[in-house]
């Protein structure tokens, strides 16, 4: 049987008051406590804790990774706003409380390529990691609003769609879903991959995004290689990947390994309860009953909910779902499947019981190994003995 993979996330952001001599002790805490093979580092640190960090990663003998923002700005760039995605209202979509971190740049406009190309061999240069982990590869989540922030709609789009998709009816369909209960419920189960419309032109646009995405990091692999660098990515719960625009079977195909962000309670974006709600309330506002959108919800992922959205809004899903996720992912062709598991405790706003972090490792029991998410700084280290105890290592 093959070893299990450990992977964590480290240092998104530089906590206050930390010193390199802190960060290295917390690394070194963790290597203790578990076989770690990758550390996945944040990309805007000082040059000083990107040094001790690498050089306790390779005393480890594990492999040093940039964790890197793909399609939003990484913090050290300031992205054109013409490069935005485009909603099928002509506007570009914001970003999740108009952050510039998840403002999203579109794929197939011609200068988004040359910036990529850029990134990634200012990562080489540094001589100091062995893969690139990928993050925010994917269009804008739409649940806000799936009939205004569905996109993208510009001009790029537009001409490399060509004759084969026609954009326009797809623009006149969304705008059109609000007001229809219908419509609006078909393009809930198109975004979550249930369609029974197979070959409309909304699920013709879908693959479109889709097929973006994967010849984006299609290109981010060939470079990598060239520089002989691994690539792994950062990808939605299964059941959620279609509405952003990434399909994990072809995916799987141009990277190395593919990391399932499957968190049962986590109120941001990617967490299930948030992206579920957005779809939920939208389903509400466009006339269907909250019994009937959990309904819908529950029918197009295969999901178990709670018995109404108040508990899907004070407690998030239950750990099951998981493995669920787990499972849905091979079927969909993932072969180096690694479940991120979120155990960083912040400010209260992200607190699971004991219980609860022990139900989802035991969960992710059938992945090939876990990611630490979303960042080592933020966990207990209690956490990672429970990781050790529970995969009986």
């Amino acid at each position: 049987m093959t070893s299990p993979v450990f992977a964590t996330q480290y240092l998104e952001t530089l906590p206050t008051l930390i010193t390199p001599a802190a960060a290295l002790h917390r690394l070194r805490e963790a290597f203790a406590r578990l076989p770690i093979s990758m550390v996945l580092l944040g990309w805007d640190l000082p040059p000083k804790f990107d040094e001790v960090i690498a050089d306790e990663t390779a005393r480890q003998g594990a492999q040093l990774y940039r964790w890197q923002p793909w399609l939003t700005s990484d913090a050290r760039t300031d992205l054109p706003p013409e490069w935005a995605v485009v909603g099928p209202d002509s506007t570009p979509i914001p970003g999740y409380n108009n952050d510039p971190a998840f403002s999203f740049v579109c794929p197939n406009h011609s200068g988004v390529a040359d910036l990529l190309e850029e990134r990634l061999s200012s990562i080489a240069a540094r001589g100091i990691f062995q893969g690139v982990f990928l993050d925010r590869i994917r269009f804008p989540s739409p649940v806000d609003d799936p009939a205004k922030r569905l996109g993208c709609f510009c001009r790029y789009c537009t001409r490399l769609a060509g004759a084969s998709l026609d954009l326009e009816p797809v623009r006149r369909y969304l705008l059109s879903s609000l007001s229809n209960k219908a419509s609006a419920r078909q393009l809930v189960c198109s975004l979550l991959g249930s369609s029974d419309s197979p070959g409309s032109p909304l699920e013709t646009f879908l693959d479109f995004r889709a097929s973006s995405i994967t010849r984006t990091i299609a290109s981010a692999k060939r470079q990598a290689a060239s520089l002989s660098l691994s690539l792994g990515l950062d990808c939605f719960s299964p059941a959620l990947t279609r509405m952003v625009g990434q399909d994990l079977q072809l995916l799987d195909s141009v990277c190395d390994w593919i990391k399932l962000m499957t968190y049962p309670r986590v109120f941001g974006p990617a967490g299930l309860p948030f992206e579920l709600l957005g779809l939920a309330s939208w389903l509400v506002r466009t006339g269907w009953t909250e019994p009937e959108a959990i309904g819908i919800l529950s029918d197009a992922t295969g999901l178990t909910f709670p018995e109404n959205l108040t508990v899907l809004r004070q407690s998030g899903l239950k750990s099951g779902v998981i493995a669920h996720e787990v499972e849905y992912g091979r079927t969909l062709g993932v072969t180096h499947l690694l479940a991120g598991i979120a155990l960083a405790v912040t400010n209260h706003a992200y607190k699971p019981t004991l219980e609860q972090v022990q139900a989802d490792i035991i969960a992710t029991r059938n992945a090939d190994g876990l990611v630490i998410s979303w960042d080592l700084w933020l966990t207990p280290m209690e956490h990672l003995d429970t990781i050790r105890t529970l995969w009986e290592l």
